[in-house]
């Protein structure tokens, strides 16, 4: 005895080629920061503008210590040229509590220094 199974297979026709999503600027900086983190720039990347011209998207993304451009064609999404330029030293110029308390201790010592030596000439 034997039975004969017989199954129904559904006419679906699929496509060998996945469907790309049109590219964004959100997929442009997902796509750019990955692409510096693999580079090695892997501390604090914070985007900081997109733009698109032409079929070229531009990013620009900032950490404390370089500024990276880069450009990624909107058509075949690659990246067509990237730049990393350190940034400028008069941005990154803040006053930090060890600057401040070195000022004050050299000037507290001049101060004395000055006070006791007219003090000993007799000024």
């Amino acid at each position: 005895m034997s039975t004969i199974s017989q199954e129904t297979v559904p006419d679906a026709v699929t496509s060998a080629v996945p469907q790309s999503k049109k590219l964004n600027a959100e997929a442009v900086t997902t796509m750019t920061t990955a692409f510096l983190k693999r580079l090695g720039h892997k501390g604090g990347l914070k985007p900081k503008r997109v733009s698109l011209e032409g079929e070229v998207y531009t990013v620009e993304v900032e950490t404390k210590k370089f500024t990276a451009v880069v450009h990624v064609d909107a058509g075949t999404r690659e990246i067509k040229e990237y730049d990393v330029q350190p940034k400028g030293e008069e941005s990154s110029f803040s006053f930090s509590p060890k600057l401040i308390l070195a000022v004050l201790i050299a000037s507290a010592i001049v101060n004395a220094g000055l006070y006791f030596g007219f003090k000993m000439l007799g000024l």
